[in-house]
């Protein structure tokens, strides 16, 4: 049986009344009035229903009665403000528009009443003030009243003025560049006109005819005055007004500048021609018979080769031969004895490999040696560029290569053989191609020893001091007063080297390079001279970066040098030595002129034939410098 679900209720209408309220209740009971109306009106609604059937009024009369009854607008009351107070414009301020006459005509224009007692608002910008114009201003308005025309009543806005100012101010730019075209047009046409500029020239003539006639009749009116005229006091020019600018002043103290006159150089560099000649005779080819030889002597221990290549620099050769790709190269140094009866070299050299390849080479003395000329040398490298970089020049290498190197890298050099006349001259190499590129100012020498070959050093001004014996205990005293000075220099302005210190300070106070030679290391050991050991291992230990460089030569091998000094110099030149001491590799070296090089940016050491420096070159050379310096 189907039954509603539907719950009875009983007044049901007063249920949504209740529920009605509760739905729309306002909070904090701010609009009981219009909840009360409502609820009138919705009880209206029920009474008109219920005595519909029963009224006797019609629906239309109802109405009449009920608006007949409804209750009165209220009206404006007279003392409302209908205009809002006047606030000033920022563009007009407190001035009124004028209203034509037509729309005052038509009674398009609204009075109202103005309200009792307002007060006056401040202006955004100006506040209760109105603006006053400087006199500037006013000048300049009054300069152009044609252009523009203003008028002194009412409040002046300054941003139209300012529009004003500057529209005049962009004519007025207008017309003044129109007028710079014009007489450049004008000077175009008269240059054209007139090329060779004849009118100019005549005019010129005459000015200065003028000229010589005023100072003619001055003279003759200083001739005939008798009486003595008061000495006058020199005209004094201030170096600069004190109303000029910044600008104008430099501008003023560098025309005082460029009057004076301007001293050349002090020091000239010598000449490369002072050198000599540098023609050498060819050592290029190799003799065609010593070719066949070598490949023989290899063919003879069962080792097939083939001669890739010769290189000689005149006192060495060089053949680089290939092998078999099979033979292991760690293994040509067993085969040296049994080569040593089948080359045709009583003295050579195996090489295994050569550097950037994979054959090995064999350098012997050549019967024949060809001098290399320092001429040649220094001017078929770098240094004839004349640069300041503090390159030398030692020799050429066994692949008729320069050895050049800067000395700032080099660091301290240790030149160690038994070889007097040899090392000498290495290290005059190094000396004299320094001097060629520096004055006095850039590079330094100080020589601490007796011997008689430095007496040509003497009266140089390269020299730091005098040379002294090594022995002499004051020999290195200048040096560590030198040495200290530098670094607490190089402290105070915060570098660590003498590049940076010598980009800081002015040309004056830059600091100079100093190589000092000491010759002879060993006479040094077996000697008791305590300052001098003491300023050399301090130089060792920091002297690099001060721009002190040591350059010791040691020529008794029998006289042993500390492990802590050797690993101080970390460039080494070595002539022949029988135990291989500096250089591993020395004992196979030739006597004479041929040394083995270890730089520091170098695993391998480089065979280097020292170039030889004529007596009488050498002279001239110092003579040139002797002479510059006194």
């Amino acid at each position: 049986m189907d039954r509603s679900r539907r719950r009875r209720q009983f007044n049901r209408e007063l249920d949504d009344e209740k529920n009605y309220r509760d739905r729309f209740r306002f909070p904090l009971n701010l609009d009981d009035e219009n909840n009360e109306n409502e609820r009138t009106d919705r009880e209206d609604k029920k009474n008109v229903e219920e005595d519909e059937d029963t009224s006797f009024i019609r629906r239309e009369q109802r109405k009449t009665l009920f608006e007949e009854t409804k209750k009165t607008e209220k009206k404006n009351s007279s003392f409302r403000i209908n205009k809002a107070r006047e606030i000033p414009s920022a563009v007009h301020g407190t001035k009124k528009h004028s209203v034509s006459k037509e729309d005052e005509d038509s009674g398009n224009v609204e009075k109202t009443k103005s309200s009792p007692e307002t007060s006056r608002v401040p202006s955004a910008i100006h506040g209760t003030n109105k603006q006053h114009l400087s006199e500037e201003e006013l000048s300049y308005i009054e300069a152009d009243k044609n252009e523009v025309q203003i008028e002194n009543k009412g409040y002046i806005s300054p941003i139209i003025e300012s529009l004003k100012k500057e529209r005049i101010l962009r004519a007025k730019r207008e017309q003044k560049r129109i007028e710079e075209r014009k007489h450049r047009e004008e000077r175009e046409r008269a240059r054209y006109d007139d090329p060779y500029n004849l009118k100019g020239r005549q005019i010129e003539q005459q000015e200065q005819l003028e000229n010589k006639t005023a100072i003619a009749e001055d003279e003759e009116m200083t001739a005939v005055s008798e009486e003595p005229k008061e000495k006058q006091p020199a005209e004094t020019s201030s170096p600069y007004n004190v109303i000029m600018t910044p600008y104008d002043k430099k501008k003023q103290k560098n025309r005082h500048h460029n009057d004076e006159k301007r001293q050349g150089p002090k020091y000239t560099m010598p000449s490369i021609h002072m050198l000599g000649s540098d023609l050498t005779d060819e050592y290029e080819q190799a003799d065609e018979s010593l070719d066949g030889k070598v490949v023989a002597a290899f063919e003879a221990i069962g080792i097939p080769a083939e001669i890739y290549d010769y290189k000689s620099n005149g006192i060495i050769g060089r053949y680089e031969i290939s092998l078999d790709r099979n033979f292991r190269l760690s293994n040509i140094t067993r085969l040296k004895e049994y080569l040593v009866p089948n080359l045709p070299f009583g003295n050579f050299r195996i090489i295994a490999p050569i550097i950037g390849t994979s054959n090995i080479g064999i350098e012997f003395p050549l019967p024949e040696p060809i001098h290399i000329p320092f001429s040649k040398v220094f001017s078929s490298s770098s240094l004839k560029l004349r640069k300041n970089d503090f390159k030398f020049v030692v020799g050429k290498t066994v692949d008729d290569k320069i050895f050049s190197y800067e000395l700032q890298k080099a660091g301290h050099m240790l030149v160690y053989g038994n070889n007097e006349i040899d090392s000498a001259n290495a290290i005059d190499n190094i000396l004299i191609s320094m001097m060629m590129n520096h004055n006095p100012n850039e590079f330094r020498i100080l020589i601490a020893s007796d011997k008689s070959h430095y007496n040509e050093y003497k009266g140089l001004p390269h020299l730091f001091q005098e040379p002294k014996s090594i022995m002499d205990p004051d020999v290195l005293s200048g040096l560590f007063k030198e040495l200290n000075d530098r670094h607490n220099q190089f402290r105070r302005a915060h570098v660590r080297n003498l590049n940076s210190y010598n980009q800081r300070v002015s040309y004056e106070s830059r600091k100079s390079v100093i190589a000092v030679v000491i010759d002879d290391l060993s006479q040094l050991f077996e000697s008791n001279n305590p300052d001098a050991v003491r300023t050399i291992v301090q130089v060792l230990k920091k002297g690099k970066p001060l721009g002190i460089h040591l350059i010791m030569k040691h020529t008794r091998p029998d006289v042993s040098i500390r492990f802590e000094w050797l690993q101080m110099m970390q460039t080494r030149i070595s002539f022949k030595d029988e135990k291989s001491n500096i250089i591993e590799g020395s004992d196979t070296l030739i006597d004479g002129n041929d040394m083995l090089i270890q730089i520091p940016t170098s695993n391998k050491a480089l065979r280097v034939n020292a170039a030889v420096l004529p007596e009488l070159s050498k002279q001239r050379v110092f003579s040139h410098l002797k002479n510059i310096g006194g």
